[in-house]
């Protein structure tokens, strides 16, 4: 009983962490400001809608015209499906894989990396906070 909810916690625990490695790259980093700016002009004007898709790193730096930054904002659209089913089969291989490994261990190893993964989760817990 213990041995399977060992491995289940096991399976569970890598597939987030396996998660989390291949998002990481995705979530932008945002600045908080404490204080409100005033409005520019600029930003009085009706801000049109925001896009989901962002051009790939460096691009604006490029003075692209509207038609390019259209095209490849198409682009992105048309692959992103592909690139999601990838990612997600991916991450259920990793996982297959990790409770594998695990199936090797013996019972004392298993609650051993536990409690190796559960300080792990805990560091980085504790480093998103500050």
């Amino acid at each position: 009983m213990y041995h399977q909810r060992a491995l289940k916690s096991l399976v569970i625990l890598s597939t987030v962490i396996v998660l989390a490695i291949c998002t990481i790259d995705r979530v932008p980093a945002q600045k908080k400001e404490d204080t409100p700016a005033k409005a520019s002009a600029k930003e009085t004007k009706a801000a049109p809608a925001k896009r989901k898709v962002r051009l790939p790193n460096h691009y604006g730096k490029l003075n692209l015209s509207d038609t390019q930054r259209e095209k490849i904002y198409k682009i992105q659209t048309d692959y992103k499906s592909q690139i999601d089913s990838l990612k997600k089969q991916l991450a259920e291989l990793n996982a297959k894989k990790d409770a594998e490994c695990a199936e090797v261990l013996t019972t004392s190893q298993k609650s051993i990396l536990g409690e190796i993964l559960a300080q792990i989760e805990k560091k980085k817990a504790a480093k998103k906070k500050n």
